[in-house]
């Protein structure tokens, strides 16, 4: 059973076989197919199948399944990342400090701060730890 092509499918495979045919104009020799006229391949591949496609832009087949795979599981971005995480710039390093100390009796104290409480660190020992004897 022979089925037809669509007129919108068409034009996919249209507009790759026009940006194959200008491409292998104007290129050089020994130069990679850029990654946008493989995305175009891999396009009408995924409406016409890969053999039928690329038979018709003169590709490799099975370079060109590479491709509908690779742009199906979205390992390949032709503009580079779609979203970069940048670090928040209210979110500065916090301020962290540990006091530590022992009596003459072994007894130890560990106190964690973070935060703004460590500008008074100094004197939160000294006022914690005074000797009362």
């Amino acid at each position: 059973m022979h089925t037809k092509t669509k007129p919108a499918t068409a034009r996919e495979l249209a507009v790759a076989k026009r940006g194959f045919e200008q491409w292998r104009g104007s290129r050089n020799r020994g130069r990679r197919i850029p990654e946008g006229l493989w995305r175009l391949a891999a396009e009408a591949a995924s409406i016409h199948g890969v053999y039928s496609t690329a038979r018709r832009l003169r590709l490799n087949p099975t370079k060109l399944k590479e491709w509908v795979q690779r742009f199906a599981q979205g390992q390949v971005s032709e503009d580079g990342p779609g979203f970069v995480e940048l670090p928040w710039l209210g979110a500065a390093a916090v301020a962290e400090c540990i006091l530590e100390a022992e009596d003459r009796v072994g007894r130890k104290l560990r106190i964690h701060l973070k935060g703004g409480a460590t500008a008074q660190a100094a004197s939160l020992g000294r006022m914690l730890w005074r000797d009362e004897g």
